[in-house]
Parts: structure tokens; sequence; C-alpha cells
């Protein structure tokens, strides 16, 4: 497996977001249109610092972007493997990743959001000893939202 850098305007990255989109409209079917609105605004490529693509013998099987908030806190966003290539271990290489990157970056935190339905991602972030807080900007007063935080 090969992890590369790439712009928000890669061809692979959008694919996967979209599928990524596409799955999460599953995930948070009951939610109301307006909230569903607002973490549509919240999850734009537009403003990511750095976008990763995992590829598998030349196939893209999962992503992850980042996006500054903070003087030392690096916000992970967009991470996504393609159900077809799920259980290799692909998304903990490509937290693995952002991880070594944000802290030779000087980054002390990153922080993350999720929804409360995604459970598998909640255990993926928990078992790489992501831990529960409180909501933060923009994520404050939404209730299908679950923040965390991993000090690095």
């Amino acid at each position: 497996m090969e992890i590369k850098k790439v712009t928000t305007t890669d061809q692979d990255f959008n694919r996967l977001v979209h599928i990524l989109d596409t799955t999460l409209s599953s995930f948070n079917s009951g939610i109301q249109s307006t909230e569903k609105t607002e973490y549509h605004i919240f999850n734009s490529v537009s403003d990511l610092t750095d976008v990763f693509v995992a590829y598998n013998l030349g196939q893209a099987t999962g992503c992850v972007a980042t996006k500054h908030y903070s003087k030392d806190v690096l916000e992970m966003k967009r991470l996504f493997v393609d159900p077809i290539a799920r259980g290799g271990g692909i998304a903990t290489k490509l937290i693995n990743k952002i991880e070594s990157q944000a802290y030779s970056n000087g980054y002390k935190k990153i922080i993350l959001e999720t929804g409360k339905n995604n459970m598998g991602a909640i255990r993926l972030y928990t078992k790489m000893n992501y831990q529960l807080i409180d909501n933060y900007p923009p994520y404050n007063g939404l209730s299908n939202s679950v923040c965390m935080s991993k000090h690095l």
C-alpha cells in the first residue's frame, strides 16, 4: 500500500469523498434537513490543509484530509476507506500518516468530528487513543455529532 499527498482537486480523492458522502447519508437518514445542510457546509474540501489518498495495487482505496483549526490544533477530516477495501488497516495507516505529519509540523493535538451513529469510526478512533470531548465549534449544539481528540 502507498499513501500519496494530493490536492483537493484530485480525481481519486473526489471519487472517494463522493462515496463517503453517500455512505454518510445512510447513517444520517433521521437527521433534519437543516442540520444536514450544516454538516454539508462543514465538509467543504476548499479549506482543507493536506489531503492524502491510499493506493493498493494502483487503486485508490482510502483518503484522509486535515484542516488547520488553531495554533496547536489540527482537525482530521474526510477519513474514508472504500467498503471493498476495509479490514486491511488502511484507515489506521492514514491516521498514522496525518498524526506523524501533524507532529512534525508542530501541532500538539488532533481533533475530529463524526456522527453518533457511526459506531465503526468511533471504535477505530477509540482504539487509536482518541478521547471523547465536548463538541467544539462549529459542531457545538449539533446533537448528532461526536467529537474526539488526541494529544500528540
